[in-house]
């Protein structure tokens, strides 16, 4: 019996010492192959991150090329039309001989509100402070309009309206729309310069 147990113990013995060669014969093999499958893996990740990055600069810059016109063309549509509604323009664009308070007042709202509504689009090539204060202005001047029209009397003609406008800008500090293309100026030479 004794001796059936020591051929059982070397037996296992040996099968253990084979199996740990096999083991060891096994990782031979498969341990350099897992190293360079890490070591391809981690270089092809770099590559292909790499190359994505230089796709999205490359997009990025096309992009850029194709914004940049379309922002500097909205800052001259704004600068334009902050210009239209500066008041001697305005009037003197829409005044007519003879035109009465009441329509000349119709006609410079309408006018202002369709200048506004013409350039509405370039809101999306500005920063939200631009368009603020340019939808402020439209606002501005159409109160201007309205406040200068509440004073006049009934029978009052073009000219009188005009008198009343150029009165209450006088009365404020400065006119809107000179505060708004100084502030499109500042903003373009932070962006363009």
């Amino acid at each position: 019996m004794i001796g059936k147990c020591i051929f059982a113990y070397t037996n296992l013995n040996n099968m253990e010492i084979n199996f740990i060669g096999y083991l060891l014969e096994i990782l031979k093999y498969v341990l350099p192959a897992l190293i360079i499958f890490l070591i391809v893996y981690f270089l092809l990740k770099s590559f292909f991150d790499n190359e994505n990055k230089k796709r999205e600069l490359e997009i990025r810059i096309e992009q850029q090329k194709t914004i940049t016109p379309l922002k500097l063309q909205a800052y001259e549509r704004l600068t334009i039309l902050m210009e239209r509604m500066t008041p001697n323009n305005l009037i003197f664009r829409i005044s007519q001989p003879g035109i009465s308070a009441s329509q000349l007042k119709i006609d410079l709202i309408q006018d202002i509100n369709n200048e506004y509504n013409h350039n509405v689009s370039q809101q999306i090539y500005v920063s939200h402070q631009a368009w603020q204060i340019v939808r402020i202005v439209k606002e501005e001047m159409i109160n201007i309009i309205n406040t200068a029209y509440s004073g006049l009397g009934p029978n009052a003609v073009g000219i009188d309206l005009s008198r009343a406008i150029f009165e209450t800008l006088i009365k404020m500090e400065t006119v809107p729309t000179n505060k708004a293309l100084d502030f499109l100026r500042k903003e373009f030479q932070l962006i363009f310069d």
